[in-house]
């Protein structure tokens, strides 16, 4: 059973220019380039990884709509095991300051503060140089190849 709870960061790999049609909230252009989307669970945050690295499932969040999408590949997730939802917003800004671009409104539909929760990158050592120190690698634990 997994009651885990916490923040994460899950990244995506676009590997050329897309448009993308994100339920109601319209089409969105996706450069090539990694993307980060920055979540919480507070509960069952492993499942709710795995939910979101999955390709066949139902898109119910903006984040499925990148996700499943066929020129749009799973990379990794970093997670802070037992962190507060409260946090979320925080940690999502720092990845949003340090990033080459953003998705305006993508992913904080819920969020009054944030301009967007998903954040894009050039090159994925950029992201990761900013991870603070205490997170999980999802790949390293699970023993995934991507």
């Amino acid at each position: 059973m997994d009651s885990g709870s916490g923040i994460y960061h899950i990244v995506f790999r676009a590997d050329k220019d897309i448009e993308i049609k994100v339920g109601a909230a319209g089409t969105f252009r996706f450069i090539k380039g990694f993307y980060v989307y920055t979540g919480t669970a507070q509960v069952a945050l492993k499942s709710r990884l795995r939910r979101h690295i999955k390709k066949e499932k139902t898109a119910r969040w903006h984040i499925d709509y990148l996700s499943i999408h066929p020129d749009v590949e799973f990379v990794n997730a970093y997670y802070y095991e037992g962190e507060p939802g409260s946090r979320e917003c925080r940690r999502n800004m720092r990845v949003l300051l340090n990033a080459n671009f953003f998705i305006p409104k993508f992913g904080s539909s819920d969020c009054s503060n944030c301009p967007s929760h998903l954040a894009g990158f050039n090159k994925l050592s950029d992201f990761t140089a900013i991870l603070d120190d205490g997170y999980i690698d999802y790949n390293e634990v699970s023993g995934s190849n991507y």
